[in-house]
């Protein structure tokens, strides 16, 4: 069997697999909310990262379109660009979908070493993409923290709700007094 074809015929299996193990790459509670909530809404993050990766092999592997996967990892990536992941954790993907694709070449005995080489062409494109699309969204990031702290901004987000300042400042004041008394 061709490489090119247990993409395709085992495709659901694969898609799987390669899903499960990138929400494995969050926290466990984290991850077990990603996996088991379906709904869009209920788990945003969850739904983002299954419609992104299926998205995506299906432009890289049935219909050879590389150049259209930007789209479809940004809001992915800009998740993961906000999230505590390092840069490599950030962007493992595209390793994770090659390990996968070698456990599933092991067990239907695929030795179709110009398919592999097509694939992870593929999936390299895959990694660059995700990396530049994961240092743009972090600069993103600096530049929007930069505006706050020049704006001033900064001091009310950091300091929290206004409304909470105030509440905690008429206890604290409240609790001078019964010290005073």
């Amino acid at each position: 069997m061709l490489l090119a074809e247990l993409l395709i015929d085992r495709k659901g299996e694969i898609l799987d697999s390669w899903v499960d193990q990138v929400l494995t790459t969050y926290p466990e509670d984290g991850a077990r909310i990603f996996k088991k909530e379906k709904d869009q809404f209920a788990n945003p993050v969850g739904y983002a990262v299954k419609s992104s990766l299926w998205t995506v092999y299906a432009l890289l592997f049935e219909k050879n379109e590389p150049e259209g996967i930007v789209d479809s990892l940004e809001q992915m990536v800009r998740i993961r660009a906000v999230q505590t992941f390092n840069p490599s954790e950030a962007v493992s993907m595209a390793y994770i979908l090659k390990r996968v694709v070698k456990d599933f070449c092991r067990k239907d005995n695929v030795t179709d070493l110009e398919g592999w080489l097509a694939f992870e062409e593929k999936a390299d494109i895959l990694a660059y993409t995700m990396f530049d699309l994961y240092a743009a969204s972090r600069e993103r990031l600096y530049q929007t923290r930069i505006a706050e702290i020049k704006s001033g901004n900064h001091i009310v987000t950091a300091a929290g709700c206004p409304s909470k300042l105030m509440d905690e400042n008429t206890a604290q004041k409240a609790e001078l007094k019964t010290i005073e008394v």
